[in-house]
């Protein structure tokens, strides 16, 4: 049975070595999209592909919330590249935690291979990590540093049978759902005994990062795709540092990344991707700007772009530049 992972990926330095070195313990196969990174993300892939891990590595630099397209061509992509008979969605810090599986003989692969034909699409749950005062600093390898957990959230994430291509397939925002058949519901089973472990915020630098570029690329997508409520957690922060930035940058929100561990429990994953060898020191704050400039170059010229090439884009914002209004 071949089980293929598909990721989409953006400036994930920190995280990206031990992620696809985790997750080729499972999988045959592992398709990711790179959206533009610039801190050294692409060069680790490529270290890892010579090395000899068993990766496809694409690169597309829309700054734009285009997921759904993006995930469903991502399916077929599995399917056509790598004969793919199971296709696990799998963000860059998120890692598969099959640990209570394996604790009664069984695992990710062989729970897959029991599935009944009926059931295209398998659910499993995210569990929340967090940063904490205990974590050790100097460890680089994320899943180790990162131990403490909350309980298991309600936020499901789908593995899909490769049998779909002819039925109309689509792989939801946030690879959360699967539509078939003009848009019903795929068949699925929901899976408790396996978990992705989520590490989605690891330094406040890089949780900054995460929702100003994440809320804008909403922006971006149009009118239309902020009255979905797509990555709507983004939003607050993202409105907070923009009209109120004492109350993140001067405040405790700014430590809660050394939180005490009350409430949470101690909980680390058996991490399977052995030792790091391409993952440099990072400087996050550095890494943080750096980022934020890139997003912001690429923002405005797609947007110099659109101007040049569509006459009509142009006579709007001419004409938004002409429309002077009394305070």
């Amino acid at each position: 049975m071949r089980l293929v992972a598909v990721s989409k990926v953006l400036d994930e330095a920190d995280v990206i070595e031990a992620f696809a070195r985790h997750t080729a313990a499972y999988v045959s196969h592992h398709i990711i999209l790179d959206n533009g990174s610039c801190d050294g993300t692409v060069d680790i892939l490529k270290q890892l592909r010579n090395e000899g891990l068993q990766l496809t590595l694409l690169h597309n630099d829309s700054r734009q919330f285009y997921e759904e397209k993006f995930n469903t061509i991502l399916y077929h992509l599995a399917l056509t590249v790598a004969a793919a008979d199971w296709v696990i969605f799998l963000d860059a810090d998120e890692f598969i935690d099959d640990r209570e599986a394996t604790s009664v003989g069984s695992g990710l692969k062989p729970i897959l291979d029991r599935q009944d034909t009926a059931v295209s699409c398998v659910r499993v749950l995210l569990t929340n990590y967090q940063a904490t005062v205990w974590d050790n600093q100097s460890e680089p390898i994320i899943p180790v540093r990162l131990g403490w957990r909350q309980g298991r959230s309600e936020v499901e994430k789908v593995i899909v049978r490769g049998n779909l291509a002819n039925r109309g397939v689509t792989v939801l925002s946030g690879s959360h759902g699967v539509l078939i058949d003009g848009g019903q519901t795929c068949p699925y089973q929901k899976e408790t005994v396996v978990t992705l472990a989520h590490y989605s915020e690891r330094s406040p630098f890089q949780a900054a990062v995460k929702f100003i570029r994440g809320w804008s690329k909403v922006l971006a997508a149009g009118e239309s795709e902020i009255r979905k409520g797509t990555a709507f957690h983004y939003r607050e922060r993202f409105e907070t540092l923009r009209d109120r930035p004492r109350d993140l940058l001067r405040s405790s929100w700014l430590h809660q990344f050394h939180c005490p561990t009350d409430g949470l429990t101690h909980d680390p994953i058996g991490y399977l991707g052995g030792a790091l060898r391409f993952t440099p020191l990072l400087d996050e704050q550095m890494r943080a700007v750096r980022c934020l400039m890139r997003t912001l170059e690429t923002l405005s010229t797609q947007y110099g772009r659109l101007l040049e090439e569509c006459p009509g884009a142009r006579d709007m914002v001419n004409r938004w530049s002409e429309d002077i209004s009394l305070l």
